[in-house]
């Protein structure tokens, strides 16, 4: 990782006379330049155990049997933060293969990279992960024959990069096909030249598998276990329409600043959006009457201002003990301390999308003006076939791939000194809305001084300008990865760590 409070004299200056020579080449009116030294760095592997539920992989993964990751119906994103590795070549190779549908859709619409919508990847570096049926007319059925497979040497894929040093990050990802795909992966090995340094990665042949209890603490405000619901569908985990719940996992910290996050929304009401109203979870189009729908809610903005709700909370306590109850100590029965604990409610994908239902998640198949099911065929990708009791993950497993940031929710909190806290989320009692909580990705990071600095508010006339990057010597570089650059678009210049 580069600490930009090495930055010399000269760096500094060859930067100023780089943006002083950018503005005048743009016709540049104005330029405000303001210092922003700092970021927030993934420790997640360094103080959270199994966040994705399997020994030392984040991201999210629905199922592991016979050695092998998989992933069914669905877009995910499976990964390890590697941190403080030494600058390198480096080369991942992993055993993978990837359908884009049903095996018959996949044998005709899979030709070269047609309809390949997984990879692997090193950062920014990414290899298309090989089709199930590439070169074969038959090929591996289920998890046994997957493993069979790779321990033949069929599958292996492999990704390089050069890395200037610094933090990591290894994985395999699906941006998602359509109904039916599938992904098995399994023996991330990795290399820096000649050396095999697959020591680094944590679980990397999927020795031990999926546990969603584990190091989490998953007692709920009943005083019952209560854990994720896993393998609906696509590379989320979920609770819907259920009993309370709360997954939380106490770490010891250091002194800093920290963000503890996940991908996730809470929808408030069931599916569906006929007329505005929310139709019954067991497959039926019946619009049900004296519940607020999701569309009520956005209408109405009383998400904070609703106490009698139950809301989901993402949450860091310093209770010696997991808090069961997620209500302030001001409160009758509230085990959270004011002023010292934090809680984020998780908003609603209706606040998300600024109330755009075409285009946020869904967990059913939709309905048309006449409330007849809308059933999407091989012309529509990361979309819910059918209805199903609970619904499904694929358009919400695809939603955060796709867009991480927008669906990144997350809880800030600043220790003084060495803590024992606990991190988690959670929901106090059922709601009879039908409501929808999916999550995936969760991530703790902490503040770093030295991770990153940047410019802003550099202002340029061409605001249709393409990307382009340059080192601190002001040379022009084509493709930056693992380093510091200056980035220019449009209107703005900055300044900008690549990973």
């Amino acid at each position: 990782m580069i600490n930009t409070n090495k930055l010399n004299l000269n760096h500094k200056l060859m930067l100023k006379s780089y943006l002083k020579r950018s503005c005048m080449l743009l016709g540049a009116a104005a330029v405000v330049a303001t210092a922003q030294a700092g970021a927030y760095r993934d420790v997640t592997g360094q103080y959270i155990q199994n966040p994705a539920y399997i020994p030392g992989w984040q991201g999210a993964l629905t199922a592991t049997a016979d050695g092998v990751g998989e992933t069914y119906n669905g877009a995910f994103n499976l990964y390890q933060t590697l941190a403080d590795m030494p600058a390198g070549e480096y080369t991942l190779k992993v055993d993978a293969f990837y359908r884009c549908g049903s095996n018959d859709y996949a044998k005709e619409n899979m030709a070269g990279t047609t309809n390949h919508f997984a990879y692997i990847y090193i950062n920014g570096a990414k290899a298309t992960v090989k089709g199930l049926f590439e070169g074969r007319t038959e090929a591996p059925n289920n998890t046994s024959e997957a493993a069979s497979a790779f321990a033949a040497g069929e599958y292996t894929n492999e990704v390089k990069v050069s890395h200037a040093g610094g933090d990591m990050v290894i994985g395999i990802c699906n941006e998602g096909g359509y109904n039916d795909e599938w992904c098995c992966f399994d023996n991330f090995k990795l290399y820096n030249g000649s050396e095999d340094v697959t020591s680094k990665i944590k679980n990397a042949d999927f020795a031990e598998g999926i546990d969603t209890k584990g190091p989490w603490n998953t007692v709920n405000s009943g005083a019952k276990e209560k854990t994720a619901d896993v393998n609906k569908n696509g590379g989320v985990y979920r609770k819907t329409n259920a009993s309370e719940y709360n997954i939380g996992q106490q770490v010891e910290l250091p002194a800093g600043k920290y963000r503890f996050s996940m991908l996730t929304f809470h929808r408030y009401g069931g599916a569906g959006n006929l007329n505005g109203k929310i139709v019954t979870c067991k497959g039926e189009w019946k619009l049900q009457e004296g519940v607020k729908s999701p569309k009520d809610w956005f209408d109405a903005k009383d998400y904070e201002t609703d106490e009698a709700y139950v809301h989901a909370y993402i949450y860091m306590s310093q209770n010696a003990e997991k808090p069961t109850t997620l209500v302030w100590d001001t409160e009758f029965g509230g085990e959270l301390t004011t002023g010292v604990d934090k809680i984020t409610r998780i908003k609603d994908c209706w606040e998300l999308c600024n109330g755009d239902y075409a285009n946020m998640p869904d967990n059913e198949t939709r309905v048309d003006a006449n409330g007849a099911e809308i059933v999407p065929d091989y012309a529509v990708r990361n979309v819910v076939p059918g209805w199903g009791d609970s619904g499904s993950e694929r358009e919400s497993a695809a939603a955060f791939v796709a867009d991480p940031e927008k669906y990144r929710q997350y809880v800030e909190f600043e220790l003084t000194a060495p803590t024992k806290v606990w991190l988690g989320h959670g929901k106090d009692s059922n709601t009879g809305d039908q409501y929808w909580h999916p999550w995936a990705d969760v991530k703790l990071e902490k503040w770093d001084e030295a991770a990153s600095s940047g410019i802003a508010g550099v202002e340029v006339e061409d605001e249709n300008a393409p990307v382009e990057y340059y080192n601190l010597q002001g040379v022009r570089v084509a493709n930056p990865e693992n380093g510091l650059y200056i980035v220019k678009q449009g209107k703005k210049v900055s300044k900008k760590f690549i990973r």
